[in-house]
């Protein structure tokens, strides 16, 4: 498995053809409840001349808790991105203000499989950059939802699709950069289709837990790339 960096700002969506632009733009969003959105995965489950009413009835159980822990699992990435940029952006504003003749607005984040957090890109002296680390490795909060954000990833892609089974979160430390993923996540949301109503970046990010998953599958998915 290979991951290529920096991250490619794909403009894959659903409005990717004339047909699909106008179907898309002739629906609107309307958030359901999770306990709706999962009776109506588990009802997916018709019974057939080859499952009993029993295993059937099992059948609509198991994929409503599949669904159910999938949404859940959905929405902690969402909350988890949120902070992290949050965080970062608290970040620099307050060493900004320390250092107001250091310019930290293009500095990015990374992090390694341990937790470590790297500041990446910015005009930073190389004692400078090794203080401003040590700092921002002190917030556990940072640290903490950081990682949650790569499991997440992980999971999401997971889920998009059987031959994407092998991903795991190993794949993304040292190779996901938060500003660049923020970018790419946004990038997926375009004027006609699906998500046209979020115009900011925190909407987006905030948007419908599902319609978050799915762009930021499109967001990451061209990065990886998967021999078999």
């Amino acid at each position: 498995m290979n991951i290529n960096s920096p991250l490619v700002n794909s403009q894959v969506g659903l409005a990717s053809s004339l047909t699909a632009k106008k179907e898309a733009k002739a629906h609107s969003i309307e958030p359901q409840a999770p306990e709706q959105e999962m009776n109506a995965a588990a009802l997916s489950a018709k019974n057939t001349s080859i499952l009993t009413e029993e295993e059937t009835q099992k059948l609509k159980q198991e994929t409503f808790e599949m669904s159910k822990q999938n949404y859940k699992l959905m929405g902690e990435t969402q909350e988890a991105f949120a902070t992290t940029l949050s965080e970062f952006e608290k970040f620099k504003k307050e060493q900004s203000s320390l250092n107001p003749g250091i310019d930290l607005s293009v500095l990015d984040l990374a992090q390694d499989e341990d937790g470590t957090l790297k500041l990446v890109g910015g005009n930073l002296g190389g004692q400078l950059r090794a203080d401003l680390e040590s700092i921002i490795n002190d917030n556990n909060t940072l640290k903490n939802v950081f990682e949650q954000v790569h499991e997440g990833l992980a999971h999401i892609v997971r889920s998009s699709g059987a031959d994407r089974q092998g991903i795991e979160a190993k794949d993304f430390y040292d190779n996901i950069r938060l500003n660049e993923l923020s970018r790419s996540f946004e990038n997926q949301f375009h004027d006609e289709g699906f998500g046209q109503d979020y115009h900011t970046l925190e909407e987006k990010v905030n948007s419908h837990t599902m319609l978050f998953a799915m762009k930021m599958n499109d967001a990451i998915y061209p990065k990886i790339n998967i021999n078999v």
